[in-house]
């Protein structure tokens, strides 16, 4: 049986516009090349030690508690601990880079767009939580 007339151009339209959809997703921005308008990263530039993660832990807990719009306590600090946990894992694998830039922060999209480490199409930055 043989597919109607209407029905081969439907696919073969939507199966154009597909392949649009999937080239423009496919090509997004590199990191870092969008000058941002963000103020995070100004600021004293720290040694590079826990030191400066741990000075830094206020302020990202700060900025993480004023996102946490949920009802349930528990799940308030359940988000941001985990979202503190983050940024101080990505601070102890390079505090040079993210210290200071979480310690200076505006905003929760400042700190997550300009002081956290990439993450990678692969997903493999999980990796290093399980090592």
């Amino acid at each position: 049986m043989t597919q109607p007339l209407r029905s081969r151009r439907a696919v073969g339209s939507l199966a154009i516009v597909a392949s649009l959809f999937l080239a423009a997703c496919g090509c997004a921005p590199k990191k870092g090349t969008d000058p941002g308008t963000g103020s995070a990263g100004s600021g004293s530039a720290g040694s590079g030690n826990a030191a400066d993660c741990e000075a830094a832990r206020a302020n990202v807990t700060a900025l993480y508690q004023s996102q946490s719009t949920v009802g349930n306590a528990a799940k308030n600090a359940t988000f941001v601990a985990d979202n503190v946990a983050m940024v101080m894992t990505d601070c102890a694998a390079d505090p040079a880079k993210v210290a200071a830039c979480a310690a200076a922060a505006k905003s929760v999209a400042d700190l997550e767009r300009d002081c956290l480490l990439p993450i990678d199409d692969e997903g493999s930055e999980g990796d290093r939580l399980t090592k």
